[in-house]
């Protein structure tokens, strides 16, 4: 098993988000739409339309006020089409961009302009963030591991989108996607008055696999680890290729390294791949990284950034 092609079969999902894929910038329009008119009302944008003139165009230009990896460029370019305003990219997603940086150039009337500054400038700094952060810390592990987001996600495809950018991989993209099973269904399970949960909620993933692209189980102990190796490699005895992965959630690296050490010495370690996840920072991300897992999944990426600080201004 190539550990390194799998995991990417399973756990990069980037290529599918982009504008020239309907289902994604179907969502993209429902989504922005919607926060849209939330913002408008049923009034509209009073400012605007009380202090500008009908049918007067301008020129505006957004530009960064930070150091980072611009990303949101397609998405934004989209909505500002659809508005009916011009937009010019001057740098692409994924470029690398300085304070100063021009990012697009756009031509519309007025009051088009000014009404979709907001969502605009939002998507650009939020996912400029997300993907500068994620470039970071990859930069800090020098690549060691690969990373991934977890669905601990504000604006769901976007941020998925902004990792990718940033060169992480977008993990899981929703629930109808693929199958993990949580602390929360090996509980419920538990309920049923069921002696092996672990064991048993695999059994019956397995039946349903066809369904996703992979099967993860989480655990948070050495004999959970274990009995979830074994049962993968009990169920892949029938000879299929699913991707099956064991996430060690708030595991400590030490703790990881000797899960890994006796899945190894009871020859299961080939059979399954490894993530951790849970608590996972810039604090201590090497130390994760070290760990030997295959990769890391941090929340972190999504719920704690900084948007990178981006601002529209109009042109003379």
């Amino acid at each position: 098993m190539n550990r390194k092609k799998l995991l990417e079969k399973a756990f990069q999902r980037g290529r599918l988000l982009t504008v020239r894929n309907k289902f994604y910038r179907d969502w993209i329009k429902r989504f922005i739409v919607d926060e849209t008119k939330a913002d408008i009302g049923t009034k509209g944008d009073i400012t605007t339309n009380a202090v500008l003139k009908d049918g007067k165009r301008i020129k505006a230009v957004i530009y960064s006020r930070s150091n980072g990896i611009a990303a949101g460029i397609e998405e934004a370019s989209l909505l500002l089409k659809d508005s009916k305003i011009k937009a010019r990219q001057l740098k692409k997603d994924g470029a690398k961009i300085k304070k100063g940086s021009s990012l697009l150039l756009i031509e519309g009337h007025g009051k088009d302009i000014l009404k979709m500054e907001r969502p605009i400038l939002d998507i650009l700094s939020r996912m400029s963030g997300i993907a500068t952060l994620t470039d970071s810390l990859i930069k800090k592990i020098k690549n060691k591991v690969p990373i991934a987001s977890t669905r601990k996600i504000e604006w769901r495809y976007l941020d998925k989108k902004a990792v990718y950018i940033g060169g992480g991989l977008t993990h899981r993209l929703a629930l109808w996607e693929s199958i993990l099973v949580k602390d929360t269904h090996l509980d419920a399970i538990k309920k049923e008055g069921v002696k092996d949960p672990v064991g048993i909620s695999l059994e019956r993933a397995w039946k349903k696999r066809k369904k996703g692209i992979f099967i993860e189980i989480e655990v948070n102990s050495k004999k959970m680890a274990v009995r979830a190796a074994e049962k993968f490699k009990e169920l892949q005895k029938k000879a299929d290729k699913t991707p099956c992965f064991i996430m060690m959630d708030n595991v400590k690296p030490n703790e990881i390294r000797k899960i890994i050490s006796e899945l190894k010495k009871k020859n299961l370690y080939r059979n399954i791949l490894l993530e951790a996840s849970g608590g996972i920072n810039p604090g201590n991300i090497i130390k994760y990284a070290k760990s030997n897992v295959d990769v890391l999944s941090l929340g972190y990426l999504t719920h704690s950034v900084k948007a990178l600080d981006i601002k529209q201004k109009i042109l003379k």
